[in-house]
This record gives structure tokens, sequence and C-alpha cells, in this order.
């Protein structure tokens, strides 16, 4: 059988890249049927300005002569698919996904934009790192000819059922703290293993929260940089599923790629908040050039009081029998008026895509950044994304990285 990614081999992020899997959103057509005119159009608008701005990436990249496979454009980042679900892979209409997870709707379902944030190419093997039913159905469907499954890593995503209750990953007690989809007995060590795993609400939680964002692992050759700020026992986790690597660790907060980049062996460009000095530990005798001017985490208010109201929102405000959704529209328009383009003006990017150690992708130019690029020899090459902020995710988020030239390596002697 013939398959799109036939292989697999990455050890870092600076080498060759020859192949690369670029994230998808929906076809406008997906909203079709949504009974607010006004909100309609304003989603599709969204889409149709994001798939130009797709294929834009996809076009520069084949030019730099990387082979780029796109994700299928109806295929959603579901956490709550029900596991029953007999619909094949991917959605035409948002209606059709309703009728199909009734049960469990909780607004309309992020797309696969982000294959970087629950896929990590680890060497010779492509780990998903996130329960996501629909995308694993998408990745393990043969029909889909996609990935060759000898690439394909599934252990952290077998069925909830069948995995023990603590292993392998354990999330950070702190969570039962804010968020009552865990219970504080799931945590107690005097409880019996295996003890919940027939708990219909253990089952659930665990179906879509058990596992990790896959930006939490970076790799630098035989070494990597793992956060544990989240999942407290990942990097044991980590050695023990990948022996031939090592582990250094951090806790700057889970997603690395957005507060650190390392373009090429060496150097490491570096938001302004965090600590210069934690990198002696994790990157000894590394350049650091941090960027940016402290303030990007609090950026204005105006932009802050948008970002509060798209996480309150979160696809919620829209009910499939509703002729108009005053909340959730006047949402869309306030960023499709007012915030597109707001990462292009004020934001300093470190979430990028090296294509070699002389070539960078970036959405946004920063003087700043790129003079600091070209002192390095590094040429960037500029992408535009208008829609960054509010699909939340830049250029590394959007790519994975499957195939690039070299192997492991020590980087550090």
């Amino acid at each position: 059988m013939t398959y799109r990614i036939n292989e697999a081999n990455a050890y870092n992020g600076w080498d060759p890249l020859k192949q690369v899997v670029l994230g998808n959103v929906y076809k406008p057509e997906f909203f079709e049927d949504i009974k607010d005119h006004k909100l309609r159009d304003l989603l599709q608008k969204l889409l149709y300005e994001t798939h130009e701005d797709l294929d834009n990436i996809q076009k520069t990249l084949e030019d730099l002569g990387v082979d780029v496979v796109r994700l299928h454009p109806n295929l959603t980042q579901a956490a709550t698919l029900a596991d029953t679900s007999t619909h094949g892979v991917g959605y035409d209409n948002i209606m059709e996904y309703y009728e199909d997870t009734k049960s469990a709707f909780n607004g309309i379902p992020k797309p696969a934009l982000m294959p970087r944030d629950y896929l990590i190419t680890m060497g010779k093997k492509i780990l998903l790192t996130q329960q996501y039913p629909e995308f694993h159905k998408f990745m393990t469907t043969s029909g889909q000819n996609f990935i060759n499954p000898d690439c394909l890593d599934l252990r952290l995503t077998v069925d909830p059922k069948k995995r023990k209750f603590r292993g392998p990953l354990i999330p950070r007690k702190s969570y039962v703290e804010y968020d009552t989809t865990y219970k504080a007995e799931w945590f107690d060590p005097s409880i019996p293993e295996g003890t919940f795993t027939n708990d219909p609400e253990y089952i659930k939680a665990m179906s879509y929260t058990w596992g990790f964002w896959a930006p939490t692992v970076t790799r630098v050759g035989d070494t990597l940089i793992i956060d544990t700020k989240d999942v407290e026992n990942l990097d044991d986790a980590m050695v023990e599923l990948y022996p031939e690597f090592k582990r250094t660790n951090t806790a700057n907060g889970g997603h690395s790629d957005a507060t650190f980049n390392l373009p090429k062996p060496g150097l490491v460009i570096a938001a302004s908040y965090l600590n210069k000095d934690d990198f002696k530990e994790t990157l000894p005798g590394w350049e650091v050039l941090q960027i940016g001017t402290g303030k990007e985490k609090t950026m204005d208010s105006e932009y802050g009081s948008w970002q509060q109201q798209k996480h309150i929102t979160d696809g919620k405000w829209w009910t499939p029998d509703a002729k108009d959704n005053p909340g959730y529209t006047s949402f869309i328009e306030q960023w499709l008026s007012t915030w597109t383009g707001y990462s292009e003006e004020t934001q300093f990017e470190v979430n990028m895509l090296s294509v070699n150690q002389n070539t960078i992708l970036s959405m946004n130019y920063q003087k700043q950044v790129h003079d600091k690029l070209k002192q390095h020899n590094i040429e960037p090459i500029y992408c535009r994304f208008r829609h960054r902020n509010f699909w939340d995710g830049g250029l590394h988020c959007l790519t994975l990285d499957t195939v690039r030239e070299g192997g492991i390596q020590d980087y550090f002697k």
C-alpha cells in the first residue's frame, strides 16, 4: 500500500526539512446550514481568508523543496466525539456533526489546524499525544492511506477503559482545585490502581484530557527538553517510551514553542518574560537572544477583553436551531472588524518553523527579530496568517515536521 506519509525522521527542529504536515480548516460550506445568516457569512469569511493564508504557506514551503501533506479540510479536533460514532472520517457540515454528537455536543468543534499541538516526530516514530477520537480515526483508518502504521506511535492514546489509572501520565494534583472534570479521589495514592476504570465519569474525563500537549517536548538531538508544569511525570514517561533520548527539564508552562525557538545549534530565541538564566541549565553554552518588550503576555486591555470573551464563548453560544445568535455573532464580528492582523502588528513571534539552519518561516516582520536572525545568517521568510490569534497558533503549531535530514547526535559535547 502507498501511504502519503511513509517514513518518519526528525531529531531536532533545524535539520533540512523534507516533509511536513500542514493543518487545515473546514471548507466554507461547513457552515452553510447555520440559520443565522449574518453569523454564517462571518464564519465563512473567516474560513475563506484562513484557506488563502494556508494555501500561501503551502506554496512557500513547496517552493523551498518541501513535500507538504495537508490534513483533511473537514476533520475536527473534537474531544467530545462519541466513541460509538459510526460516521466516517470528517464532516461535510456543522449539522452533520451535531446529529452525530448530540449527547456530547459542546458547540462548534475546532478544526484540525494545529497538528503540532498533539503530534511530535520522535526520531523514527510519530507520537500522538492527545486522545482526539476523530483525529485518531483519521490517522488509523486504512482507507485514508494517510500514514504508514509502522511510523505511528499510539501508546499514549489507548482505550481509557483498558488504561491503568495512574499510568503512564499523571496530571498535576492541582487540577482538581480548578477543574471539576477531575475528582480528588482519582489522585489518592492509597486507592488501588484500576479502581475507577469502570466509572463513567472517569472514562469520559480521561478519554479527552489524558495525555499532554506535544510542544511541551523540545528535541535537541539525543536530548529532550521536557516541560513538566502540567504533567508531573512526563519526563519519566518520555524516556521510558524512548530510551534512546536523555532528558532535561523546565517548567515554563506547557507550549514551549510559544516561549522559545531553537533555529540552529547554539542559538535560542526566547520571549523576554522568560528567565534567561534558566537556559544555562537546559541549553548550557548556547546564546540566548530575548525579544520583545516584556509586555507580550498582558497586551492592551481592549484586546485582553476580546481574549476573555473568546474563552467564555468557545463556540458555546451557537445553537443549531437559533435564527439569531447575537452573542456569538458579536464575538466573531468584533474579531473581523477590529483584531484581524493584530498579531502581525504587535507580537514578537517565536512560534516559527525552520526549513534549515539558514532559513526560517515567520508570520510577521518585527525589526528586532529580523535583525537578530540576519546577524546569525538566518534568512526569514514571511508568511501571512491573518487569524493567528483567533485560531490561537503560529507557524510551528500549524505544521508537523515528519521528515528531516540527519540523525540523532549530541549537541552538548
